[in-house]
């Protein structure tokens, strides 16, 4: 039996992560062709966004969550521009269309980029803010900084309110590095499709999920939030947004092993103003699977005709 010489190993190692690497599509402008929407310049590179709804309908800002950008929004839209409101979508660095730029993907991070793409785009004050999953963490956060621009903050399966230690991958520098960027894309196509059968997702939505996974960036933007986003504690936040007088409702699914229920119960606790609603037997693709409950729960919120703080002059804040 023959075995390898080092440098044979060494340069079989260098062949295989050449053609993992060269496996990634970049996310360049024939990438982009089919791209609905637009683009802007903001810190990092260029943002993919979309405006959705009648042009003087009131502003409801979107947020996406960990691996699923702006398209997760499908069965939300139709009932949200057909009540009046005008929606803006948009990808996250590193998701969807736009680019991906090497960077810490943390809170600051985040808030730079909200804040720079309403900015860009002449977002007034006054909108309400609608976060999933991740995205309600982020928006949590963001609302919880820019109170005075938000008039209503929405959560969906918001991550942030149960703590718990990030697994191997995310805790080990380098090392998890290499796991990411050697089967990172397997792992989350497998976890997409077995999660997406399991809740019954269709698998137009399951393949696009996938797809994501190709695109080069992805993989590192996803593990960045891993390590300074999804496990931050946001009890200080949700504490802020009750002193704030922020109207809130957050949507929880009772099946949901991403965000279990017990979140819930957690933020009743820090936030006894906060309407929580429980829509039974979803899962964590609720946006999805449950889309008629979630659509009723965010409209009949939006539309309530109870007392909501006024609001006062943006002065941007530096805290991030």
């Amino acid at each position: 039996m023959t075995l390898l010489s080092p440098a044979m190993l060494l340069a079989a190692s260098g062949l295989f992560l050449a053609v993992v690497w060269f496996l990634r599509r970049p996310m360049t402008g024939r990438a982009r062709r089919s791209a609905p929407g637009d683009f802007v310049p903001i810190t990092g590179g260029l943002i993919h966004y979309q405006w959705h709804g009648p042009k003087n309908g009131p502003v409801l800002v979107m947020v996406h969550g960990l691996t699923t950008p702006s398209f997760v929004w499908r069965d939300q839209l139709g009932a949200l521009t057909g009540a009046g409101y005008r929606v803006l979508t948009f990808d996250h660095f590193g998701r969807g269309f736009s680019d991906r730029p090497y960077a810490r993907h943390t809170m600051a991070f985040y808030v730079r980029e909200i804040d720079e793409l309403l900015e860009k785009l002449d977002v007034p004050a006054g909108y309400s803010l609608l976060g999933y999953s991740m995205g309600g963490a982020i928006a949590a956060h963001y609302a919880g900084l820019r109170r005075d621009r938000i008039k209503r903050l929405i959560l969906l399966t918001p991550a942030g309110l149960l703590k718990s230690e990030p697994n191997w991958i995310a805790r080990w520098p380098v090392i998890g590095d290499l796991a990411m960027f050697l089967f990172g894309g397997w792992i989350l196509r497998r976890g997409s499709r077995q999660a997406g059968k399991l809740e019954g997702v269709d698998n137009d939505m399951i393949e696009k999920q996938c797809r994501e996974t190709r695109f080069a960036g992805f993989g590192a933007a996803v593990l960045s939030c891993l390590r300074h986003v999804i496990y931050t504690d946001q009890t200080d936040v949700h504490r802020r947004l009750l002193d704030r007088g922020m109207p809130v409702l957050a949507v929880f699914g009772t099946k949901d092993t991403v965000i279990p229920i017990a979140c819930a119960m957690r933020l009743r606790e820090i936030n006894r103003t906060a309407r929580i609603v429980e829509i039974k037997g979803a899962g964590h693709s609720l946006v999805t699977t449950h889309a008629r409950q979630v659509n009723r729960a965010v409209l009949a919120f939006l539309s309530d005709r109870e007392q909501v703080p006024p609001l006062q002059a943006h002065h941007p804040s530096s805290e991030a």
